[in-house]
């Protein structure tokens, strides 16, 4: 054996070797989709030897079909003369299937290489963006995505609704278009923060609406960050309480109100009732006395829940802000 036929088994031992210990499933097909090659990779994904593998079609060994699938990238191949993709279930594992054509000096495609590659990860990210997509677009509450500078990079829903912008309004812009002059101060500090790595938990602050309406809300900061721990971008996380705060005033002025009618009128029945008590015990008034004088203080007492009834059906009507759960109570409802 000469050195130079030495050298050229030494080669193809090392191919190869090379090609069993590629961990994706790869097939070296003919021009009709038989197996000519197969590596140690797809002996394991199919669960056969690779006697049974070489010199089966493709169809019949991994879809165990008698001829080829709708949609087959080796007949799309023979077509375009380029490489096709799709992607396939085996085993309750995803793959994506690779059909690169091997074409002669006449154009004339001779054969292919099929290659599996695993994405059950990249399928469970994406099917997981889609799901979490689909949450931060339905809910209610502004999401707002950002670059460490405070750029906008994703605008859901809610922020259209609570802002007045549409995404295509506000995609690209800088989030400070939308804070009071008074408070950029204040989000410069939160923006360091987040840049250091911090979380900024319910910040409550205000933000300018498109119609020009200063609106309260709740903001909670989270840094993004890559694989490095590096910072690549902003999650924000709104709250709306423009109405909450609005209800709170309402019902601290019908309780200030209800507490300035109650007052008076409550110390001067309680300091009737006394003295009546007073003088039943001296004996300065008989029992038909003592009755009269009572009935006389629970009408006083009756008028003055007539007087606080009254105060509540007029803030429940004047005033939109109170939830619904406070005006039924206000109302006698429940």
């Amino acid at each position: 054996m000469t050195e130079e036929k030495e050298h050229t088994i030494s080669e193809y031992e090392i191919l190869k070797r090379t090609f069993d210990a590629i961990e994706d499933p790869i097939f070296y097909l003919a021009q009709d989709n038989t197996i000519i090659h197969a590596n140690r990779a797809s002996s394991t994904l199919l669960k056969r030897p690779l006697e049974e593998i070489i010199g089966s079609h493709c169809f019949e060994i991994v879809h165990h079909t008698p001829t080829n699938i709708r949609g087959c990238p080796f007949v799309k191949a023979k077509q375009t003369k380029k490489r096709e993709t799709y992607t396939v279930t085996i085993n309750d594992h995803w793959y994506q299937v690779a059909i690169d054509p091997i074409i002669n000096k006449d154009g004339v495609m001779i054969g292919a290489v099929h290659i599996l590659t695993n994405i059950d990860s990249i399928k469970k990210i994406h099917e997981l963006r889609a799901l979490l997509g689909a949450i931060i677009e339905t809910t209610q509450d502004p999401i707002i995505g950002e670059t460490p500078d405070g750029h906008v990079i994703s605008w859901n829903k809610g922020a259209e609704e609570t802002f007045g912008y549409t995404s295509e309004e506000m995609i690209g812009e800088s989030i400070a278009r939308i804070i009071p002059v008074d408070l950029q101060e204040q989000w410069g500090e939160s923006l360091t923060r987040v840049q250091r790595g911090e979380r900024v938990e319910q910040i409550e602050t205000r933000r300018i609406r498109k119609d020009g309406v200063e609106i309260e809300l709740s903001l909670s900061l989270s840094p993004i960050l890559d694989e490095r721990g590096i910072v690549t971008g902003i999650a924000v996380i709104g709250r709306d309480l423009t109405e909450i705060r609005k209800s709170e005033r309402a019902l601290l002025a019908y309780i200030t109100e209800a507490a300035l009618r109650l007052k008076n009128p409550i110390e001067i029945i309680a300091r009737s009732l006394d003295e009546i008590r007073q003088l039943h015990i001296a004996g300065e008034i008989d029992d038909d006395d003592l009755n009269t004088s009572l009935m006389i203080q629970i009408n006083h007492a009756n008028k003055v829940i007539e007087n606080i009834r009254e105060l509540q059906q007029s803030i429940v009507l004047s005033l939109d802000e109170i939830p619904q759960a406070y005006r039924r109570f206000l109302m006698d409802e429940e």
